[in-house]
């Protein structure tokens, strides 16, 4: 089951259903700033549930899609969206600390190094992905999202009062790749005669 083709389009629903649920429940979680507070802290108190069945959701989804894509894209790309979708998963079973906060907790800390994990594979995905079907304009996307997220990501760091919205700017960057991904990947998938499927 996990290798059909129609596995592919989960890539693409776990990528949309993240951004989209994260952005309305930017607007309806109370006392909550999204230019300032990180999509992770979203989780945390009254109405976090939400994000927490996001993360999971989501990265379900997108873990699923990992053996079709390998099959229809490459093994390292297909290992490396795994990863991601494991680590959403991760991150939405830890929850994050507060920031700021004096005394970090266990499961924040852990919830700090699989969000690494999401970000780093991601952007190691799109330098594998960039050899699949190598159209020069696939590959400039691949390449530049690739050295988007981390920057994006770095900077959400980086930016006092308004990390918020830096890191939604390195998910919608990152997610819509995933989306992109799952696409082409379901347009490009090979027959049991050798032909590509266009759909």
């Amino acid at each position: 089951m996990l290798r059909s083709p129609r596995m592919l389009w989960c890539t693409t629903a776990g990528a949309v259903l993240f951004v989209v649920v994260l952005l309305v429940n930017d607007s309806v979680k109370p006392g909550y700033e999204p230019v300032r507070d990180f999509v992770s802290e979203a989780a945390i108190g009254r109405g976090g549930w939400v994000q927490i069945a996001n993360f999971v959701v989501s990265g379900t989804l997108v873990a699923l899609s990992s053996v079709a894509l390998s099959n229809a894209v490459n093994r390292w790309t297909g290992r490396l969206v795994g990863f991601v979708g494991a680590s959403l998963v991760g991150a939405g079973v830890f929850v994050t600390d507060p920031v700021p906060h004096e005394q970090a907790t266990w499961t924040g800390a852990v919830h700090n190094v699989v969000s690494f994990v999401v970000f780093g594979c991601l952007s190691a995905a799109c330098f594998t992905a960039a050899r699949w079907r190598p159209a020069r304009a696939w590959r400039v996307y691949c390449r530049v999202t690739g050295i988007a997220v981390p920057a994006l990501f770095v900077a959400s760091g980086a930016s006092a009062g308004t990390g918020g919205l830096f890191q939604r700017a390195t998910i919608v960057v990152g997610w819509s790749w995933l989306a992109v991904l799952g696409l082409r990947a379901v347009r490009g998938r090979p027959t049991a005669t050798g032909a590509e499927v266009r759909e």
